[in-house]
């Protein structure tokens, strides 16, 4: 389900406080539903007591009437009652009046020949993540239903002695609670949506999962229970929007964690496990073996991790998704839209860009491995800049190009740390972290920004070209001899500078994933020559991608003269001139 925000979101939710909207909705599931689950109800009625437990009643879809069948009561009589229901704010009403099809004796010369009345309950969401069963099937279990003031019950009837004498008598209804609406969706799946493709970190850090309904939440959502075997390892619980079917949630790793912790979801009765571990971190540099060329003349713009990247194809003004496999999504035709402008991606495979129709601009996230589900996040008159691995964007208003917004569930609301900069390129993690080139006094400056406060790390002409999900920046000096300098900054180790291939003077680092590879281009002394080359996360060798690439196309003569991109799975997007001269791009893989 595609939910859409747009500037009135904190208005909208103010409504939601001060109106019963969010009580009623409940009884829309009541009425969604196919079945009323009575757990315990008691009249007493002319000295008698008459309970039951425990029973499911059928109900149809689309309605808030139920028919009641007497002997479900323990009622030897072949009465159904029909109540007929309707709703007012929480509290929902049934009304009956129903004559015997034939008396039925209640003893002592008395018989019941009619039953009438209005039982009023009110109705409130139950949360949880357990799922009762009844009769081997799922229940209803997601509104409670107590009875209320209001209600009133009379049974009409004779006694006979002679003659009969009618009379009319109040039912007291001692007990009344039953449960209805639709049944908790059950777990479908859990899994860990970034790469564990890292090494261990001196700082806490994050890993991002995902929960999978079987179905669609109901009114409030669905409470999805989560554990970490580990304690050291922070995971919280995590409920499932309304109408949605997954969720992300957080794994927060403490410093130099590597695991293994076992994560624990249970939701509908159905408890899944997840392994966790953050793999052996990968220090020396490796072959790669596969390849896959791009469309001929395309313009390869993002790299996701599993292989699918964005690319701008020939004679084109719309971005297109082309998956692991090369199949291709136009995704003006998937957003329905005149032209998309992908500008961003992020560690979780989602794509953020901006869809622009005749109504004007709206930012959208779309999961790249649903991609013909369409956008999981519309926010209407908005640009995007960004997102990231908990898939919170970053985006802009058209006629204020200065001011950054970050997209919560409520909408838009500006970030601080990020005033003036939403005209030049932002860097955004799952830390929450922001990184950017700022203008200063001096030239323009490398700056990492946490919260509100800018931190310049390298006081020369210098630019940030990557952040990844555990805090470390890529960036580029430009030195007084107008020579490029490639370096990574950390928190623990500040900067390093990264070496460059043997015979090569310049360079620019222009991508790095969550393990600290890093993938850039050097050029030689003099200009004429240039390399793509990986660099290793010790920050001590740098190898040009020839010496790596796979055999079959060094043999057939191509040179790969520009690194463009690292996935956290280790694969490098690169252009590369073939035997022939002719340029091309491809994805290179281990």
């Amino acid at each position: 389900m595609k939910r859409i925000l747009n500037r009135l979101g904190l208005l909208a939710l103010l409504g939601l406080w001060l109106t019963p909207v969010a009580q009623a909705d409940v009884l829309d599931d009541v009425r969604r539903g196919t079945n009323v689950r009575l757990n315990a109800a008691r009249i007493h009625v002319k000295g008698n007591d008459y309970a039951t437990g425990y029973w499911l009643l059928p109900k149809a879809p689309g309605s808030l009437n139920l028919n009641v069948p007497a002997r479900d009561f323990g009622i030897n009589s072949d009465l159904v009652l029909h109540l007929y229901g309707s709703r007012s704010g929480n509290v929902l009403t049934w009304t009956f009046d129903d004559t015997l099809p034939s008396p039925y004796y209640l003893g002592g010369a008395n018989s019941v020949t009619r039953v009438r009345g209005t039982l009023k309950a009110f109705a409130r969401q139950v949360r949880g993540a357990d799922d009762p069963f009844c009769a081997h099937s799922s229940c209803p279990h997601n509104v409670e239903l107590v009875l209320t003031s209001g209600s009133q019950v009379w049974v009409d009837g004779y006694t006979d002695i002679i003659i009969k004498v009618g009379w009319t008598e109040p039912v007291t209804v001692r007990q009344f609670v039953a449960y209805a609406g639709v049944p908790r969706p059950r777990l479908a799946s859990v899994r860990v949506l970034t790469s564990t493709n890292r090494c261990q970190s001196p700082d806490p850090t994050e890993l991002i999962g995902e929960v999978t309904l079987s179905s669609p939440a109901p009114t409030g959502g669905a409470l999805v229970e989560l554990l970490s075997v580990d304690a050291s390892v922070g995971v919280l619980n995590v409920r499932v929007p309304e109408a949605q079917r997954t969720a992300r949630f957080t794994m927060r790793l403490p410093s130099d964690w590597s695991g293994p912790t076992v994560i624990q979801a249970s939701s509908g009765g159905i408890r899944q496990t997840l392994k966790v571990a953050v793999f052996k971190c990968i220090v020396e540099v490796f072959p790669f073996k596969y390849w896959q060329f791009l469309p001929a003349s395309s313009i390869p713009r993002f790299l996701l991790n599993g292989g699918a990247l964005v690319a701008r194809l020939a004679n084109q003004e719309s971005d297109t998704l082309i998956t692991a496999k090369s199949v291709a999504y136009p995704l003006q035709e998937v957003l329905k839209a005149d032209r998309v402008e992908v500008k961003g991606v992020n560690g979780s495979g989602d794509v953020f860009g901006t869809a622009y129709t005749s109504k004007g601009p709206s930012a959208f996230r779309l999961k790249s491995s649903t991609v013909k589900s369409g956008a999981e996040l519309w926010v209407d008159g908005y640009e995007a800049l960004l997102g990231n691995a908990h898939g919170t964007p970053l985006v802009r208003w058209p006629d204020d190009k200065d001011t950054v917004y970050l997209v919560d569930e409520v909408g838009p609301m500006k970030h601080e740390g990020l005033a003036g900069l939403a005209s030049g390129r932002i860097f955004f993690n799952a830390l929450g972290e922001s990184a950017s080139t700022v203008a200063t006094s001096k030239g323009a400056r490398a700056v990492r920004i946490v919260r509100k406060e800018q931190q310049v790390l390298v006081d020369e002409e210098s630019e940030v070209t990557a952040l990844n999900d555990v805090g470390q920046v890529l960036g580029t000096v430009r030195g007084s001899d107008k020579k490029l300098r490639p370096f990574r900054w950390s928190s623990k180790e500040g900067v390093q500078w990264l070496p460059l291939p043997e015979g090569f003077v310049s360079g620019k680092a222009v991508s790095l994933n969550t393990s600290g590879w890093a993938v850039g281009t050097a050029t030689s002394e003099d200009g004429k020559t240039q390399a793509a080359f990986i660099s290793t996360p010790d920050g001590k060798k740098s190898v040009p991608l020839s010496q790596v690439a796979p055999e079959e196309l060094t043999k057939a003569g191509y040179r790969f003269v520009e690194a463009l991109a690292v996935s956290d799975d280790f694969e490098v997007l690169v252009r590369a001139i073939d035997g022939q001269g002719q340029t091309v791009h491809l994805v290179l893989r281990p």
